[in-house]
């Protein structure tokens, strides 16, 4: 019986563990997301064209590849990707010291939070949030 609830527990999902993104150039992306970005290398496999960047385990990963012309994601537009930072304005001055083009600047959004949107050099857009109360904020009354 024991056997039973311990697999009807099994099977879940934990977390997210890697978000890939399709560039151009690896080394160009690599600079950008290492030197730019400051996330460290977690796995350098060129040789198969991939490369994963991140905190240590067990945070998410980014994935950095060149998808094949055959491929249905290719370089540029949303990828859907949100950061979290302690400090937006200071993330931005960051970045735009560094040369990174910007399609939101800092922003209070109508949920509370502050967030900026980026650009790669592939045109890859990511956004980056500022909101400490994200987790704490009190839902809206029920009807």
């Amino acid at each position: 019986m024991g056997g039973e609830i311990d697999r009807l527990d099994k099977g879940k999902l934990t977390r997210v563990w890697m978000a890939a993104i399709p560039v151009s150039n690896l080394d160009d992306a690599l600079e950008f997301y290492t030197e730019v970005l400051g996330l460290p290398v977690q796995l350098d496999s060129r040789e198969n064209n991939w490369i994963e960047l991140g905190r240590e385990e067990p945070h998410e990963k980014l994935a950095l590849y060149v998808p094949s012309i055959l491929d249905k994601r290719q370089p540029g537009g949303d990828t859907g990707i949100v950061f979290e930072t302690d400090n937006i304005y200071e993330l931005h001055r960051k970045l735009a010291d560094e040369g990174v083009e910007f399609k939101l600047r800092p922003q209070r959004q109508l949920w509370g939070g502050l967030m900026v949107i980026f650009l790669d050099p592939d045109e890859n857009e990511l956004t980056a949030v500022e909101d400490p109360e994200h987790y704490v904020r009190t839902s809206p009354t029920p009807r």
